[in-house]
């Protein structure tokens, strides 16, 4: 679309990320005006002809316009705080104004339907005629093309910014889409000889624009609650990190999005017995990679774990036919084995889904199977819930 890539390249320098945050706040905010603009025109003019036609569906599809222009003019908010630096208030910056500004978006969409509904009701048990002319279907028409280019726009530039609140506001777009084809249908009713249609045009676009309100509604309260990250992302950060030289295995990722920025834990699981300024250098290598890959601060922690000896492979073997038989799609980690003369000590954790309730199930099994196989052994084993599992 040309005005993707006008907005694009206007405010991206070409071969830079769109997703940071210097280019993501002036994407959004130009979107945002653009959408500003586009319905502030379109609100005038389906109100002066939906007053002229009397019809309730397209008075109803105007303000449903305005509630768009509403919208837009919090995305544009939204973008302007979440670009703010970090300062004492807020150390972890403004990020999450965006999702806010969705939210807001939300209880927006949600009030007007709710008028929208009530007036529509009215109407129907009313007789009043609606005046239908070339013109308004013109100006009908005109509006389809128009909201469905604005969705298309703010879902593009959502989706390259990776933004919700963009994306949110192009479901926006698209519910006042298909509103103005249901006052289409109407106006259609009304040539036909069933002027009622209009009337019922009206609780069709007040349901489209609740249910446009809820959905919105439901992605930023899952975001503001913490919602898990998406597999693909914890995938590209075990990948990247991964690609340090001495890291066996990476696990426990958490990661906290502030909009655009974000903030993730990791553990790094490496052969025992290395010095800890080897530790430490492997960490920061693992920090740097990522940090600069994923716009994110990072925060590691090493685990020194058990990977050969007579026993490892033994041991490895009764931990994952235990794992197996629970049926869970997941493996061990961060493996310990103490020993002198024999073996003292099996330390290991399992991570499993938030949902798994049968810890003390595998725990029995797994320490009888141990035990069995090395007598006199302590057996420790931690579950880690895990938000996101692969």
């Amino acid at each position: 679309m040309y005005l993707t890539h006008y907005i694009l390249n206007k405010y991206v320098p070409k071969g830079k990320n769109p997703t940071l945050s210097q280019y993501r706040g002036k994407i959004g905010m130009a979107q945002g005006w653009v959408s500003i603009v586009i319905n502030l025109l379109l609100f005038g003019i389906k109100l002066v002809f939906g007053i002229i036609s009397n019809s309730i569906a397209l008075i109803t599809d105007a303000f449903h316009s305005l509630s768009d222009m509403a919208s837009s003019a919090v995305v544009v908010f939204g973008f302007k705080m979440s670009s703010k630096p970090a300062d004492k208030e807020h150390p972890f910056g403004h990020g999450r104004a965006e999702t806010i500004a969705a939210l807001t978006i939300a209880i927006l969409i949600g009030f007007t339907g709710i008028e929208c509904l009530k007036t529509s009701i009215a109407r129907l048990m009313d007789n009043e005629k609606i005046i239908v002319n070339q013109i308004i279907i013109t100006i009908v028409i005109i509006t389809i093309i128009l909201k469905e280019g604005m969705a298309r726009l703010s879902y593009n530039l959502g989706k390259i910014i990776n933004s919700d609140t963009l994306k949110a506001d192009a479901l926006h777009h698209r519910t006042d889409m298909f509103s103005s084809i249901l006052v289409l249908f109407a106006f259609v009713g009304v040539f036909v000889g069933y002027p009622k249609l209009d009337a019922m045009m009206g609780l069709g676009v007040a349901a489209l624009m609740l249910y446009s309100a809820y959905k919105v509604a439901r992605n930023a309260i899952d975001d503001l609650l913490g919602k898990p990250v998406d597999l693909e992302t914890i995938a590209n950060i075990k990948l990247t990190a991964m690609k340090v030289k001495g890291v066996l295995n990476i696990h426990d990722i958490v990661v906290h999005s502030y909009g655009a920025h974000k903030f993730i834990s990791l553990h790094i699981e490496i052969p025992e017995g290395e010095n800890p300024e080897y530790m430490h250098e492997l960490a920061d290598q693992v920090e740097k990679l990522l940090a600069d890959e994923m716009n994110a601060d990072i925060v590691t922690h090493i685990d020194p774990v058990t990977v050969s000896g007579e026993e490892f492979e033994n041991v490895q073997k009764i931990i994952l036919n235990n794992i197996r038989r629970m049926n869970l799609d997941t493996n061990f980690q961060d493996l310990r084995i103490v020993k002198n003369k024999n073996v003292e000590s099996i330390l290991f954790q399992i991570p499993i889904p938030v949902e798994f309730q049968q810890k003390e199930k595998i725990r029995s099994q797994c320490n009888q199977d141990l035990q069995q196989a090395y007598p006199n052994c302590n057996v420790t084993i931690e579950f880690k819930s895990q938000m996101s599992m692969e």
